[in-house]
């Protein structure tokens, strides 16, 4: 991991930072909405689970170091923790879980392709670990079979759009802005592909 961090320049470190203390802002305030909706909305509840994913989706395309994904939902998460998250330490464990997930999809592509596709499928693999801890902690293995399957397919969709696509287009928001003219995103002297 040192090896790995030790080739990151000090502005990608410090805008990893910043990114994720906003993401981990975001997500405390995703908590408050989410409390409003009722435990036994299944569906909805699953929906909403895909914008947790975005830090560890935004940093890495933005920035596209190894380990990008993972450090930033961990520190997205310790921010939303410290804000007063209301899941408590579950909320590190759902960041180090949605990190790895998030970082395999890159990983997969050797850290090479960053595109809509690699984005959505790194927000649907962070969704995917999540479910094991949704499955053992949070009362996923107590529903029916037929809410269950339902939940986790919603789930899978929301990491997809809501921890994939958003990401994608919030870091290519920031690109035609200019704010990101210094970082790996915009080296690409090419259109990003849509």
């Amino acid at each position: 991991m040192q090896v790995v961090l030790a080739k990151w320049k000090l502005r990608e470190v410090i805008l990893m930072v910043v990114l994720a203390i906003v993401c981990g802002g975001l997500y405390r305030v995703w908590d408050v909405i989410n409390a409003l909706v009722p435990t036994t909305a299944y569906a909805l509840q699953a929906a909403m689970t895909g914008f947790w994913m975005i830090a560890g989706v935004l940093v890495p395309y933005i920035i596209r170091r190894p380990l990008a994904a993972l450090i930033a939902e961990l520190v997205a998460a310790a921010v939303e923790l410290l804000l007063g998250g209301q899941f408590g330490l579950g909320t590190m464990e759902s960041g180090l879980i949605q990190g790895i997930g998030s970082e395999i999809a890159f990983l997969i592509f050797a850290y090479r392709m960053f595109n809509l596709s690699s984005c959505m499928l790194s927000g649907t693999l962070a969704s995917l670990a999540y479910l094991v801890q949704w499955y053992f902690q949070y009362g996923g293995k107590s529903l029916d079979l037929g809410t269950m399957l339902l939940s986790i397919m919603i789930s899978l969709v929301s990491g997809a759009i809501l921890g994939g696509w958003l990401p994608k287009l919030m870091g290519d928001a920031l690109k035609r802005t200019g704010a990101v003219r210094n970082y790996a995103i915009a080296k690409d002297g090419r259109a990003i592909p849509q």
